[in-house]
């Protein structure tokens, strides 16, 4: 083999070694395990209404050093005065639809929630809000003032980014 085709085969080889690695690399960063309580923080990002209809949108944001994700809807339970649980029914029917969402460190994703405040005879009102992010074992707790007619909340899954109600 001449001295020019040894080169030309060494630099052909390392190519493919570069992109193995960058692959490799994007592949572990594609399978980012899933957001846990502790890698998050999550705020309200504001509420509008009109005819006894309330919608909301809740941000999280990955607070950690570590990529992770979140995939489909979240859990939420309500509280009113003193703890006192208030049932809560939700149904993931709001869009929308789930899908993974890679939350890089600072990142954030918006879920939105509805529900119903019109008296019959009179809604219950919560204090505390419990938001557990989907695929989570541990919950998040924030101060909130929901007044879901039984308790009914329609959510959405999580999607990138930062949405106003």
């Amino acid at each position: 083999m001449t001295r020019k085709r040894m080169l030309l085969a060494a630099a052909v080889a390392a190519i493919f070694v570069v992109a193995a690695q960058v692959a490799s690399i994007a592949a572990l960063d594609a399978a980012s395990a899933p957001c846990t309580r502790s890698q998050l923080s999550v705020r309200s990002n504001g509420s509008q209404g009109a005819a006894g209809t309330i919608y909301g949108a809740w941000v999280f944001t990955n607070v950690s050093k570590a990529t992770c994700t979140l995939h489909g809807y979240p859990s939420l339970k309500l509280y009113g005065r003193r703890g006192r649980p208030i049932p809560t029914h939700v149904k993931k029917d709001l869009r929308p639809r789930p899908s993974t969402v890679r939350l890089k460190p600072g990142a954030s994703a918006t879920f939105r929630t509805s529900y119903n405040d019109v008296a019959v005879p009179r809604c219950p009102v919560s204090s505390v809000i419990q938001i557990t992010p989907p695929h989570a074992a541990e919950s998040l707790f924030i101060p909130a003032t929901l007044t879901p007619c039984r308790g009914v909340v329609h959510v959405s899954a999580v999607w990138a980014g930062v949405h106003h109600a």
